[in-house]
């Protein structure tokens, strides 16, 4: 019995550490937590609860609890790290994530081309590339360092969808779509402050956005993984172009391309980890 409970509390405190990664992932723009889930083994599982929560609800939240306790705790103490990077030093951290969006598209490819490249898989891609670009010049307030957009009940609605967007399928990092959408900064400042009417709010968002389109993703990504790798790609590449801050000279694009290439190389390494 006694033994019973140490192996409890133990598959406990790892899901909670693994909770704790994947709040990060969530806001580190580069990051993807659906990957992070994918290499822990998780993926399924996690998925598999959510799907059945009301059937199999006390079940459920046994599994789910300590992975969302785990990722709450690291949202709160890594927002804070976050927001004063970017006060700090924009620019690097920047290039530090779109390194990290780099470093995962070569698995992204693999992925994609698992049961043979179609031609008709680059319209896919032209496609939501052509949306995002078109949606980045269209939204009201938008800015390429994510600044623009206040957070009200829809935007945090919104946040919390597509917090849950970036967790159910691998490849997507949700902050990325955040900065090109203007809210990051925002959610940011509202996450560091702890404040609970925006919290709660996301976290509606987040499981209205799960249990009404889980079933969805994951049958488009069965049927059509192709085209739907192809279209996560898409969106990624347009996210890169939207929230490229420019060229900068002298020591500070060496730097710049150093933070670059340290993110690509720490992202490619995370995915080559995932697939042994």
């Amino acid at each position: 019995m006694k033994q019973n409970k140490t192996g409890y509390y133990g598959v406990f405190i790892k899901k909670i550490l693994i909770g704790l990664v994947l709040g990060i992932a969530w806001i580190t723009p580069g990051l993807s937590a659906g990957v992070i889930t994918a290499a822990a083994g998780l993926y399924e599982p996690i998925v598999h609860a959510i799907v059945n929560f009301p059937k199999e609800y006390q079940k459920s939240i046994r599994f789910l609890f300590p992975l969302g306790l785990g990722v709450g705790f690291g949202i709160l103490l890594f927002s804070r790290v976050m927001q004063e990077l970017l006060l700090v030093a924009k620019y690097p951290v920047l290039y530090l994530f779109l390194g990290l969006v780099a470093g995962s598209i070569p698995a992204l490819f693999k992925e994609a081309n698992q049961n043979g490249f179609r031609l008709a898989f680059l319209g896919a891609a032209l496609f939501t590339f052509g949306f995002v670009m078109l949606t980045g010049q269209l939204i009201p307030g938008f800015s390429r360092t994510g600044g623009g957009t206040e957070l009200n009940v829809f935007t945090a609605l919104l946040c919390g969808a597509i917090l849950a967007f970036g967790s159910i399928i691998p490849g997507i990092s949700s902050s990325l779509v955040l900065m090109y959408l203007g809210l990051y900064e925002q959610l940011l400042a509202a996450l560091a402050g702890f404040n609970l009417r925006i919290l709660a709010l996301m976290g509606v968002g987040f499981g209205l956005f799960a249990l009404l389109m889980l079933k969805l993703v994951d049958f488009l990504f069965r049927q059509y993984r192709g085209f739907a790798y192809y279209g996560v790609l898409g969106v990624l590449f347009g996210s890169m172009v939207l929230i490229f801050p420019g060229i900068r000279q002298d020591m500070a694009l060496v730097i710049d391309s150093m933070l670059f290439l340290s993110g690509a190389a720490l992202s490619f390494g995370m995915m080559f980890l995932a697939e042994r």
